[in-house]
């Protein structure tokens, strides 16, 4: 009973946790996005097919229209959705559960490096409420579930520093090997971080024993070598890394050469920038253009606009004019990097920071790596931790000043303040203003599609904003079988057969608004179509007039009140198309 007593803090923190992550878990974000439908449907098709919706199965990937997904969030959220019957909280309750394990596991590891109770309290009311974890706690995307394994392999790994146990020394190899199924970053970091755990504490590594060392290699490299080979050599897409690598730009060789012609100072002679000067091949190659890219990005990664002022640009990653940490959080982060720095002889402390730059180093790599929060999750871990050492370390020191108990108490309520206006801003305004970048609509959209269904031979679904038949599968509840059965091609001009045919992917680059356009529509076709599409007000009498031939259905809004899609077809009486008045008003 005394234990449990002492105890109180920590289980008050993860019921905090356990709260702000599940609390309006299907409202907060505004509606499922893509991503996270394909995590979910994903889930669903496991559970009822046991292979992945495109009807294969590996350990290694859940193979998807677009990319290969690690398979740990789909089994993750498959056993959490057993729980729940509200489909968002199927969805999103494996990355809300993952977000509250984080915050277990950071408690833990900061009671490990300090041995403070109230230092791993503070850690854990860091993470409970800081920006950049409790939102991707509440998104079903990987990012979480790498952050987790991370933190777990480093927690596992300094118990093993402490007490030199077999089961804390094999375990922290099979988390680290199983990391690498969690989120496509850890292709890179996992197998890295391997090699600078081994190179930083090679003496620890001999001294417990040449063949237990060995042994962990062999342990870690038997997860990690089969889902590299599986998911790149064997792999029959292309792999998202080759993609997005800064080293696969196709832009490189062009910017090279158009720098050589530059330094020509003759811009007539294309022949310039393939013939070049000494002076250009040393100051303009390739070389330099990817150490360029890699510095401006972490630069901007880790620079104050990014952490403190605006965040990831991307609405779906960060809301919008909000930093990852809390803005007071400048404060603490200085000081947490002193108390690291003054503890830097201890090798738990230094390889935090090694922690730090290695966790960016995925993001840094990328194309479009910068202020990249979703891939930056690594990163954030010991970032989170330094801040609240620094924390730790500060409420120490003011409580040994004079007046220390007022000044800290005015630090604590600054900090309250904080966190209480980002979540009136996350919980009350980013559902708002950020529904588009959610998919917000498809839903509702869909639900009334499949009312009025019977009613038309087809329906066509606008692919202006978001690929639309995942969003179709979802929401119509399509067993994931049928999808298995019918493939991945649902173009308009195939035609099997089954039962999918009847729903496909319309895209039209002119507003439906033309003559010439709504001339084109086809009867008996009901038509979802984005705002893009039909940039018209139809929401009351006073407003724009539906163009003639084109029959309103319904208006889909977005939580503003603006629209987001309609659901129009050919207008007829009877069997006679109404047709389109020439040269009515179009946007």
């Amino acid at each position: 009973m005394k234990k449990i007593i002492n105890l109180w803090p920590y289980i008050l923190i993860i019921i905090l946790a356990i709260f702000i992550r599940f609390v309006n878990l299907d409202k907060v974000p505004s509606s499922l996005y893509y991503d996270e439908l394909d995590v979910g449907y994903q889930a669903r098709s496991f559970l009822e097919t046991g292979k992945d919706y495109r009807g294969g199965f590996s350990p290694f990937y859940f193979r998807s229209f677009n990319a290969d997904g690690t398979p740990l969030p789909v089994l993750i959220t498959a056993l959490t959705s057993l729980f729940f019957t509200s489909p968002e909280y199927q969805i999103r309750s494996g990355a809300a559960t993952v977000g509250v394990l984080v915050v277990l596991v950071a408690m833990i590891l900061v009671f490990q490096v300090t041995r403070s109770k109230w230092a791993a309290v503070i850690a854990g009311l860091v993470f409970t409420f800081s920006p950049w974890n409790l939102h991707f706690s509440r998104l079903a995307f990987q990012a979480e579930h790498a952050l987790l394994f991370l933190l777990a392999f480093i927690a596992i790994f300094y118990h093993w520093l402490k007490i030199k146990s077999n089961t804390a020394f094999f375990a922290s190899a099979i988390v680290l090997g199983l990391s690498i199924y969690t989120y496509r970053t850890m292709s890179f970091l996992s197998p890295v971080l391997m090699v600078f755990t081994l190179l930083y504490f090679y003496k620890d590594f001999i001294a417990f024993g040449i063949r237990k060392s060995l042994a962990w290699i062999f342990l870690v490299l038997l997860f990690i070598i089969p889902f590299l080979y599986a998911t790149t050599i064997a792999s029959k897409d292309q792999t998202r890394i080759s993609q997005i690598s800064i080293f696969s730009d196709p832009m490189t060789p062009i910017e090279v050469q158009r720098s050589r012609e530059l330094v020509s100072g003759n811009f007539q002679d294309p022949t310039l920038g393939q013939t070049a000067t000494l002076q250009s091949k040393v100051f303009h190659n390739k070389l330099l253009s990817y150490i360029e890219k890699l510095r401006n990005n972490t630069f901007n990664n880790f620079s104050p606009d990014f952490l403190f002022l605006s965040g990831d640009p991307n609405g779906r990653h960060s809301p919008k004019n909000t930093g990852e940490l809390l803005f007071l959080d400048i404060l603490p982060l200085i000081a947490g990097l002193y108390f690291v720095f003054q503890n830097i002889k201890d090798k738990r402390y230094s390889y935090l920071l090694i922690l730090l730059f290695l966790g960016a180093a995925p993001s840094n790599l990328t194309l479009d790596g910068s202020n990249h929060a979703s891939r930056l999750i690594t990163f954030s871990g010991p970032l989170l931790i330094i801040v609240s050492l620094g924390y730790f370390s500060l409420i120490s020191f003011l409580s040994r000043q004079k007046w220390g108990r007022i000044t800290s108490g005015i630090l604590i309520g600054f900090w309250l303040f904080a966190v209480a206006q980002f979540l009136s801003k996350y919980f009350y305004e980013f559902p708002i203003v950020n529904s588009r970048e959610f998919g917000y609509g498809y839903k509702e959209a869909i639900q009334k599609i499949n009312i009025l269904a019977g009613d038309y031979d087809q329906i066509y679904l606008s692919d202006i904003n978001d690929p639309p038949m995942l969003y179709y599968f979802y929401w119509a509840n399509i067993p994931p079988a049928e999808v298995q059965n019918y493939g991945t091609d649902f173009s308009i001009e195939v035609i099997k057969g089954l039962p999918l045919d009847k729903v496909k992917p319309y895209h039209t680059e002119i507003p439906l608004c033309y003559e010439s356009v709504i001339e084109g529509l086809k009867p008996n076709i009901l038509y979802m179509v984005s705002h893009k599409n039909l940039p018209m007000d139809f929401r009351s009498v006073d407003k724009d007039k539906v163009p003639t031939g084109l029959k309103l259905i319904d208006v889909i809004k977005y939580p503003d009140n603006e629209v987001a899609y309609y659901l129009v077809t050919r207008d007829s009486i009877g069997a006679k198309l109404v047709n389109p008045i020439k040269g009515q008003k179009c946007p």
